[in-house]
C-alpha cells in the first residue's frame, strides 16, 4: 500500500462525504442553508470518483471498492452528528 496514493484518496473520500452533507437541504453545518446551491452534488461526485481512482491505482479493485465504500459511509455517518453538535453550540451562543 502506497501512502502517497492512499492518503489523498482518503482525504478526497472524506471531503466527498462532507460535501454531500453540505449539499443537502437539512444540513446543520451552515446557518445560511445548503452550500453550494444548485448542482451541489457534482463536486462531491468528482471527489468520490478521484478517491476511487486513486484507491484502484494502488489496491486491487475489490479491496479499493470496499475501502472506498467504508470511507464514504464513515464520513457520511459522522457529518450529521457534527452538524447537530455545531447547531447546538450555535444556539447556546445566542
Amino acid at each position: 500500500m502506497n501512502a502517497w496514493l492512499v492518503g489523498p484518496a482518503m482525504a478526497f473520500g472524506v471531503l466527498s462525504g462532507w460535501w454531500f452533507y453540505l449539499a443537502s437541504p437539512q444540513q446543520q453545518w451552515r446557518a445560511a442553508g445548503p452550500w453550494p446551491g444548485r448542482g451541489g452534488a457534482w463536486p462531491a461526485l468528482a471527489c468520490a470518483a478521484i478517491s476511487l481512482a486513486l484507491l484502484c491505482a494502488d489496491l486491487g479493485t475489490a479491496a479499493a471498492i470496499a475501502m472506498w465504500l467504508t470511507l464514504l459511509m464513515l464520513s457520511a455517518t459522522l457529518a450529521p452528528f457534527l452538524g447537530a453538535w455545531r447547531a447546538r453550540r450555535r444556539e447556546r451562543a445566542r
